[in-house]
This record gives C-alpha cells, structure tokens and sequence, in this order.
C-alpha cells in the first residue's frame, strides 16, 4: 500500500524556495531584513544566536514590530512622573530620533541606488561566468593565468616552485562545468543543510542562477534547469517584495514573496514523499 506523506520540512514557515533565500544579506540594501528562517534549541539560545535568528526571520521580526507599535502612545506613568523640564528633553530626544529615522530611510534609498548601479557592471561578468559553466565557449588564457594566480596566493605557494608533473591522461569529454551551482550551494552551509538527497537530482540540472531588480523595493531570484525528469518549466523563479514604507528605524522590511508554479512531472513531485507500508503477517503474531 502506498501513502503520500507530506515532506516534514513543510511544516516549519521556511523562506520561499528553492530551496532558500541567501544567507548573506538580501540585495535589497546593507541592513535589510532578509527571508529565511533559522532552526534552533531553545536551551542553546544565546544573544548571538538570537541575534542571527531575528536577521533571518523577517516575519519575525515584522511580528514583533507590530506588536511593538501597539504599544506606541500607551504609557507606563514613569515619564508622566518625571519633572515637566525632563519630560521635554525626552520629547526633545523622540524629536532628534525622529530626524534620524527620516536620514536612515533616505541612506536606504541612496544605498540601493549604488547596489543597482553596480549590479549592472556585474552582470556582464556573471553572464560570461554562465557561458563558461555551461560549456558554449572556453575561458581565455587570461582568464586561466588570473585564476591560477588567485590559487597559488590562497594556498601560499612558494615563488618559482613548479607543480609536480602528472602523466597525460586521456579524459573524458566533458562540456563545462558539470553541477556546477549544486557544488556551489552544498558548498554554502546554511543551503547545505537545507538540500536533501532527493533535491540534489533536481538541482544538478540548474545551470544558471540569476537577479533582478523590481521597480518597487524587492528583488527576483531566477533559476534556470535543463531538461530533466522532474519537471517541464525552463526556469523558476521566486519574487520578493518588501514594504514601501519603512521601517520604525528607517530600513527597508520585508513584505512577502511570490513564487512561480512548478509543473511537476507524474510522480516526480519533490515535495511529496511515498512511504510503502507493508501488511504484517498476522499468523506470526498468534501465540502457540
């Protein structure tokens, strides 16, 4: 007999996938509140893991937020209590914090204008990163100094020192750079944790991963696919808005997101997994 059972992880308010969002900061500016959501004990919760876990649960912390501003107006008596020239240097302070706040959402703004600014000088590069990856034309040979170069300052290699000789082998024809985003996000370890056995045979036909910039504050992730046995879309993509106004601070916070659907193939669908359950024998459990 077989039974559809729903993937665990379905059940935790993860980000939008696939299969998360980044761990780094969301490219919407330096101190946005970006998606994600962190898996923690609770009897190992430090400031530093809270601190982690606010940065990457935007719901969260606009939850929190909310909460908060409910209470703005509400008084607890304490500056009621205080002397009438104290109780307006306080409203004096709420007037200074209010100018900072007005100057925080505009370094906001002026800050994603400069992360747009040079997403278009970096895009030539990531699309000749993507024809390279996937096998249309071959690095340069300044490319490959460059590159070889970078890898003798990582590993601190010795000036003049020759790489040991190996014997010509005949290799395999191979065009690009085999799996090469799902290397890449096994090789980050908050997606790391997140991709299963069963993704990795999806995920190793993602061949391009890309961004763009939405008119409103927010950003769209692309994913691209070659042909595969899972589903039929070329691409998928996950859009993510964040609100128009600002935040209490001046910061931008994050709204929502919308995803594209995923026309799974019959019985392909990744987000369901099939447990065959075996009838016992009811003979053997008589007792003699």
């Amino acid at each position: 007999m077989s039974e559809p059972i729903r993937n665990k992880k379905a059940d935790f308010p993860v980000a939008p996938t696939p299969q998360n969002t980044p761990a780094n900061n969301a490219p919407i500016s330096s101190h946005a509140q970006q998606p994600g959501v962190a898996s923690i004990k609770e009897e190992s919760l430090d400031h530093a893991t809270a601190a982690s876990l606010f940065a990457r649960n935007p719901g969260l912390v606009s939850m929190i937020q909310g909460k908060l501003g409910s209470l703005v107006g509400r008084s607890s008596g304490y500056i009621e209590s205080l002397p009438v020239s104290v109780r307006r240097r306080v409203a004096g302070l709420k007037g200074v914090q209010k100018e900072h706040a007005k100057l925080e959402a505009q370094f906001q703004e002026e800050v994603l204008e400069l992360e747009k600014k040079y997403f278009a000088k970096f895009t030539p590069l990531y699309q000749r990163r993507a024809t390279i990856v996937n096998g249309a034309v071959e690095p340069t040979d300044d490319e490959v100094d460059a590159g070889k170069k970078e890898e003798e300052e990582d590993v601190g290699a010795k000036e003049g020192e020759e790489e040991p000789k190996k014997e010509e082998e005949k290799e395999p024809a191979m065009s690009g750079i085999p799996e090469f985003w799902l290397s890449a996000m096994k090789n980050q370890i908050s997606l790391a944790e997140m991709i299963t056995e069963r993704d990795e045979e999806a995920l190793k036909h993602l061949v391009d991963v890309r961004m763009e910039y939405l008119d409103r504050p927010g950003f769209r992730l692309i994913f691209e696919f070659s042909e595969n046995e899972f589903f039929t879309n070329k691409t998928i993509s996950k859009t993510y808005y964040y609100k128009e106004e600002s935040g209490y601070g001046g910061d931008f916070i994050y709204d929502h997101a919308e995803g594209s659907r995923i026309d799974w193939k019959s019985d392909k669908d990744l987000t369901v997994r099939v447990e065959s359950k075996k009838q016992r024998n009811k003979s053997k459990l008589r007792r003699i």
